[in-house]
């Protein structure tokens, strides 16, 4: 019997710093063993294309194992860990953030074998700085990196965008961000939920595609390949700018004052809704779409050395004015991160499921659900 419904999926880290997204390599291990030792096969992309975009027929219980943004750890512990069970995956990487400079550095396989003592620093991503914060500074693969992972035929690389950046979308502002709505711990934490504030934002990929501002108010924030960017104004970015010190530790000093941030809310409050900034042309947005694909594929092509077919959409959502540049670019299956199931020759809105934390029970009941059709969209609709 073929697979009827393809199960992808979706990690990001693999290393040992908790986070949501983070899967320990113990636990990714025993997820691999039990895939393994269960008749469950990670298929290689080529593989997955084959059945996405021609329904080309795939044996009962096979997956496909994603990691997204091409972070070191996935090459430090993902691949080596793939490779001792007879799996093969993905990396969605985005492009402009993989390393141009970096040799081959050693991996958990160097380890075990003895011909390395130790890994690069891919389990403390937070860093110290200058302002009295923590930083998060993550390690990224490098192309090197990256080619020799294709060459081993056990892991493939596809595309994540260039940069993976957010766009303001809206006049709205203020806690209106899911990562916003988190209870304050102090009014400097409070005050980081409406505006723009030194040293709060710990997540990489947690920018917008506009300079930085500090005090300039939280708009509404969407991906940057999925909504029509919302361009805030001259005029309030110099009235911002003439409020609020731009030097980090003036700024974060600014903040702890309760007095000077009621001053600034009266200051962006004075500003009516329509002189917040205006929406970008739609002439202008498919301009910023084209070349954001465009780069990442060109650079795909020329570290790699091949076209790459698969794009995984930054938080998972792309729009139709992407999907027509992306095309434009030989892209021709489209990964969201999105629940349900993947049945043939469905290439236009890839599903798949994040992992856990967590050991092969978990992994094996979600598993069984998302390789019968019918089960996998009843549950993906009840997780909704």
């Amino acid at each position: 019997m073929n697979t009827q419904s393809l199960p992808v999926l979706m990690y990001h880290y693999v290393n040992r710093f908790p986070g949501a997204t983070t899967v320990s390599p113990e636990a990714f291990e025993a997820q691999c063993r039990g895939m393994a030792e269960n008749g469950w096969r990670g298929v290689g992309l080529d593989e997955a294309e084959a059945f996405l975009l021609h329904g080309t027929p795939l044996p009962r219980r096979s997956l496909l194992i994603t990691f997204d943004d091409g972070y070191l750890d996935n090459y430090v512990y993902a691949w080596p860990i793939l490779r001792k069970y007879g799996h093969k995956g993905v990396v969605f990487a985005v492009t402009d953030r993989l390393e141009k400079a970096s040799g081959p550095r050693p991996t958990l396989a160097d380890v075990r074998s003895g011909s390395e003592l130790t890994l690069p620093p891919v389990d403390t991503p937070l860093q110290a700085t200058d302002y009295g914060f923590q930083e998060r500074r993550d390690l990224f693969m490098s192309w090197e990196e990256a080619r020799r992972m294709e060459e081993s035929g056990v892991m493939a690389v596809a595309a994540h965008s260039a940069r993976h950046l957010a766009v303001f979308a809206g006049p709205e502002w203020g806690p209106v961000n899911r990562h916003d709505r988190r209870k304050a711990a102090s009014p400097f934490e409070e005050a980081a939920k409406r505006f723009h504030v030194p040293g709060t934002r710990l997540n990489t990929f947690n920018r917008t595609d506009f300079p930085v501002v500090w005090g300039l108010p939280r708009f509404k924030e969407r991906p940057f390949l999925h909504s029509r960017a919302f361009i805030p104004s001259p005029e309030l970015v110099r009235a911002v700018r003439g409020l609020v010190p731009q030097d980090i530790r003036e700024a974060r000093a600014f903040f702890e004052h309760p007095g000077k941030v009621a001053e600034l809310e009266a200051l962006v409050a004075s500003f009516a809704q329509d002189r917040l900034g205006t929406p970008e042309t739609e002439e202008k947005r498919r301009e910023r779409v084209r070349a954001e694909i465009a780069s990442c594929a060109e650079t795909l092509r020329r570290e790699l050395g091949h076209p790459v077919r698969s794009l995984c959409w930054p938080w998972g959502s792309g729009s139709d004015v992407a999907v027509e540049e992306a095309r434009q670019e030989g892209f021709a299956v489209f990964f969201t991160t999105r629940m349900g199931a993947n049945p043939p020759a469905a290439p236009a809105a890839v599903r798949r499921f994040k992992v856990r934390d967590a050991g092969w029970t978990w992994l094996r009941l979600r598993l069984e659900i998302y390789s019968r059709p019918r089960l996998a969209a009843l549950y993906a609709a009840c997780r909704l």
